[in-house]
């Protein structure tokens, strides 16, 4: 909304220059010369900065969904080993009496551990 607010204020600005500025001069760049207008000229300079800075926003805008990608991949991995853990904490445990009596807990092997075998 802020962008709006000083976006349109330039664009009527620069419209009405553009409107009062119609006498040709003659304009030059190294050997290059033409006649054009002071308008045309100002509302030629203002679209290629427009899409100057529209190609810069891309490119950070790239960068950023990029890193938010990695970090939803990063989440979703997170997610799966949380889950993984509370599904090996919730499993029944059961407790096997030993020769002396006490009672031992058998050892949980993590799940990505466990040889193909068993």
């Amino acid at each position: 909304m802020i962008r709006l607010i000083l976006v349109v204020p330039f664009l009527l600005v620069l419209v009405a220059f553009t409107a009062s500025n119609q006498d040709p001069l003659d304009m030059w760049l190294l050997t290059y010369s033409w006649k054009t207008s002071a308008g045309v000229l100002a509302l030629t300079v203002a679209c290629i900065a427009f899409i100057l800075g529209a190609f810069c926003l891309w490119v950070v805008e790239l960068r950023q969904r990029r890193r938010a990608r990695k970090a939803e991949q990063h989440v979703r991995e997170l997610e799966a080993q949380l889950a993984q853990a509370q599904a090996v904490l919730a499993a029944p445990t059961r407790i096997e009496p030993t020769l002396d009596g006490t009672p031992h807990l058998p050892h949980l092997e993590p799940e990505n551990e466990r040889s193909p075998n068993v």
